[in-house]
């Protein structure tokens, strides 16, 4: 989408070293700000166009490595596939372009 992200994440030690852990390193690889505090959230919000320059780059990289085939269709085109295998909607019908031809 482009909009900033700010990680709120007052429980990274417990959920990373005790709950769940990550399947790569988040710490280096977040594409926004680790925020531990409530005031750091605060102030990160009043300063949101400020963080969304200063991670721009991190923020491309972390789409491009994670999120390479969202194209905003993935709704049209389940819809499609349930119309389809349903019998109600024709395949030569189907209006959400194929994984990887979106502009």
């Amino acid at each position: 989408t482009g909009r900033p992200i700010l990680f709120f994440t007052y429980d990274l030690d417990h959920y990373r070293d005790t709950l769940r852990g990550f399947y790569f390193d988040f710490e280096r690889s977040a594409p926004g700000p680790l925020l531990f505090e409530s005031a750091q959230l605060i102030t990160a919000i009043r300063n949101v166009d400020r963080i969304q320059a200063e991670y721009g780059e991190r923020y491309r990289w972390f789409q491009r490595e994670f999120c390479d085939l969202d194209d905003g269709y993935a709704a049209a085109r389940l819809t499609d596939r349930i119309l389809i295998a349903g019998g109600d909607l024709d395949p030569a019908r189907a209006t959400a372009p194929a994984v990887g031809s979106a502009p």
